[in-house]
């Protein structure tokens, strides 16, 4: 469970935003390695899992199947 936490974003940022088609097929209309990370006050959880492949737990998940890396 991650959770992301963003500052007010003024709505012109906000029009700005959704006009460069940023947005558009992004899971929760953002990216984090985007440029509105820059209004990103504080994440919960997982980093990684917020950017795609929530990489600790995978690695936890595979130690626990006997796989070697």
């Amino acid at each position: 469970d991650s959770r992301v936490h963003f500052a007010a974003i003024p709505a012109q940022v906000i029009e700005r935003y959704v006009a460069s088609g940023e947005p558009f097929g992004k899971a929760g209309a953002y990216a984090i390695q985007s440029g509105i990370a820059a209004w990103v006050e504080r994440i919960e959880g997982s980093y990684s899992g917020i950017m795609g492949l929530p990489l600790f737990e995978t690695a936890q998940l595979l130690k626990q199947a006997g796989v070697r890396f």
